[in-house]
């Protein structure tokens, strides 16, 4: 009996093993590699080391909007309250095709600050990438900030990114740090907690991931909801393109490309902030990560790593991403689908529930080292209720097996379907098949019974 299990361990180990180790394997060493640049090169929080600039540049600030009558009001409210000269402000509005009463809610706003630089433009053609481009050809700034509507400002969000490209003339671009919008700690209900590691996940992908990425001049994406650009750089690229689902890190790819022929960079301001609403269903979270998913796998097929070869390619951010993302998913599908029914195939019940539990532990350690640097570079109240939340953790790898299902299908879809930036969510898509098929049954049935002759 002894014996019969051992075999079947040492069986076990060699061969499913690989499939587990090798996911596991590559994200301790991406860990290490985030977690140690973080450490030796620490972003500066100290504002006594920026000098006081003795001259304040015009900023502008284009919001594409698109049913967004809930939230531009508070949107434009963050802008115009920022700890920066309001006259220093140009804010450009673009209908991105709504429907809604946006356009009141922005009159409403124009009437009640008249001192405010404000402008609106509709646009005859949706598309966010067409509303941003139109904005862009309005500036007058030399800097341009783009925010969403359903987005909102710290009061130090303009100041701090100016400061940076003002001291740092390297620069060309850079993106703000997104947080949720939710008092942290206060409630545990399912959402709250799909909440809580919705804001650990930012936390970490802007401390950490950003900031890695920033210190290596290899930044993926400039983060939609708030980015910032020196205004003769974006003029000279192909601006937002609508090729892909995700125009954002479609133009990052090419600015980056460009700047590093001029020793340019692109950076992340973790300092300027933004804040966006939390996801407030399973099904949105679902859409949303299908449309990253899919956009990430657009961009990196048109930069492809592969024509400078395999080894090289895994020294940026690009082939990397594309390795870990793509290449290594159905891997992951292994030992996240198929190890339940090791059991049915005659492994022991406790060997298949160790092999999960070893994978829980090692992952939950992980996401405690993300957590706690990201944290220690974090600051003021916002670095206390963040830490209120450090129980949160523990779901972190549920989480996180959850929205890579999430991506894996954002992978199917971008080979078998074409771009939309609308996806739909699993449920209805469940629930239109369900219909069709019914349709069609029925449709079976009425023809086979008038062919009947009574």
């Amino acid at each position: 009996m002894l014996e019969l299990f051992m075999e079947r361990t040492i069986a076990f180990l060699l061969f499913w093993g690989i499939w587990m180790l090798a996911p596991l394997v590559i994200d301790l060493t991406t860990a290490a590699l985030y977690l140690s640049m973080v450490i030796l090169f620490p972003e500066k929080k100290e504002r006594e080391a920026l000098l006081e600039l003795n001259f304040l540049p015009l900023v502008s600030v284009v919001i594409p909007v698109h049913d967004s009558s809930e939230t531009l009001y508070a949107c434009l409210k963050s802008v115009v309250d920022q700890k920066y000269p309001l006259e220093k402000l140009q804010i450009i509005c673009i209908n991105n095709g709504s429907s809604d009463n946006s356009f009141n809610v922005f009159g409403k706003f124009q009437n009640d600050y008249q001192h405010a630089s404000l402008s609106w433009i509709n646009m005859d053609r949706s598309g966010k990438s067409i509303a941003l481009n139109a904005g862009i050809y309005m500036i007058k700034g030399d800097y341009i900030i783009n925010v969403d509507s359903d987005a909102w400002l710290d009061e130090f969000a303009v100041l701090r990114m100016v400061e940076t490209f003002e001291h740092d003339l390297t620069l060309v671009a850079a993106t703000g740090a997104i947080h949720i919008d939710k008092k942290l700690g206060e409630q545990t209900g399912l959402m709250d907690v799909l909440h809580y590691c919705e804001e650990i996940e930012y936390l970490v992908a802007f401390n950490v991931g950003r900031r890695y990425q920033s210190i290596t001049n290899n930044l993926y994406t400039l983060a939609g909801a708030f980015s910032a650009f020196r205004r003769d750089i974006l003029l000279k690229s192909f601006q937002y393109s609508e090729r892909t689902v995700s125009e954002d890190t479609d133009l990052t790819f090419h600015i980056r490309n460009s700047a590093q022929k001029d020793n340019g960079r692109l950076g992340c301001v973790s300092s300027a902030i933004a804040y966006v609403e939390p996801i407030d269903s399973f099904s949105k979270l679902y859409s949303q990560r299908v449309r990253w998913q899919r956009g990430q796998i657009e961009v990196t097929s048109l930069y492809d790593p592969g024509k400078i070869g395999f080894l090289r390619s895994l020294r940026s951010t690009n082939g990397r991403t594309l390795v870990v993302d793509h290449t290594l998913a159905f891997s992951r599908l292994t030992w996240t689908f198929l190890i339940p029914f090791l059991y049915f195939l005659g492994y022991p019940l406790n060997l298949v529930m160790a092999a999960f539990g070893g994978m829980y532990i090692c992952y939950l350690l992980l996401d405690f080292l993300y957590y706690l640097v990201a944290v220690k570079e974090s600051s003021g109240p916002y670095k206390t209720g963040i830490k209120k939340i450090w129980w949160v953790v523990f779901f972190l790898p549920i989480f996180r097996s959850i929205t890579y299902w999430f991506r894996i299908s954002g992978i199917l879809l971008a080979i078998t379907e074409q771009s939309s930036w609308k996806v739909e969510n699993p449920i209805a898509q469940l629930t239109e098949a369900i219909k069709a098929s019914l349709k069609h049954m029925v449709n079976k049935f009425r023809k086979y019974y008038s062919r009947i002759k009574f």
